[in-house]
């Protein structure tokens, strides 16, 4: 500000002879600095609102993922519990119906798998090389699909329940050894037919065991 009036007071007699140019000068610079100062400021005030924004966006988002958690904890203990305190009668029903609805599982997506193998196997003889590339890379999706499908389903719907089972199973029956060493594998990541028939048997074997 001194420099300014320094700067006014050296220039006075420029100043004296056009005051209206020089006040009209003036007011262009003042409007020009408001305008920046104020671009400015809002930018800056922007600025922290987005940054709010998305600070109470992620509190959000951790605030439900801390009651989806919550309640699946609950739904873990409410499964544990019915298990573990389940009587020897009520422990076999629920492993017999876990195994039906495994092996009625299975058997829709085996079926879906033979329909694209079949596709597979009738595509005509007189297509092109390209068109047989297409619809072979199409059955190839297809089955990747359909194996991806099966084992996010089996995550959801059976993994933690067979697990659950087959611990409170062995539990009550010590003397029980699987057929196959690697069973035990397959209620983790069962990746095929036979890891899901595996759990699906030893399951059922135990829960017949049970109360023979």
């Amino acid at each position: 500000m001194d420099k300014l009036l320094e700067y006014i007071a050296k220039e006075w007699g420029v100043v004296s002879q056009a005051p209206f140019a020089f006040l009209i000068l003036g007011a262009i610079m003042f409007g020009l600095a408001y305008l920046a100062a104020k671009w400015r400021y809002t930018a800056v005030v922007e600025q922290t609102k987005s940054a709010n924004e998305t600070l109470k966006e992620r509190l959000h988002l951790k605030s439900e993922q801390a009651e989806s958690y919550k309640d699946r904890a609950l739904k873990y203990d409410e499964k544990v519990h019915s298990v573990v305190d389940s009587d020897e009668v009520a422990l076999k029903d629920k492993t017999l119906e876990v195994v039906k609805n495994l092996r009625e599982y299975i058997e829709r997506y085996k079926r879906e798998d033979q329909v694209n193998m079949m596709e597979r196997h009738t595509s005509s003889g007189q297509q092109s090389e390209e068109q047989r590339n297409i619809e072979w890379n199409k059955q190839t999706n297809n089955m990747m699909r359909l194996s991806s499908e099966m084992n996010a389903e089996y995550d959801r719907r059976f993994r933690v329940d067979t697990m659950l089972l087959r611990d409170e199973l062995r539990s009550r029956l010590p003397d029980y050894a699987p057929q196959d060493r690697h069973r035990d594998s397959a209620y983790e990541h069962p990746t095929n037919y036979f890891g899901f028939n595996d759990v699906a048997s030893d399951l059922e074997r135990m829960a017949k065991m049970l109360t023979s």
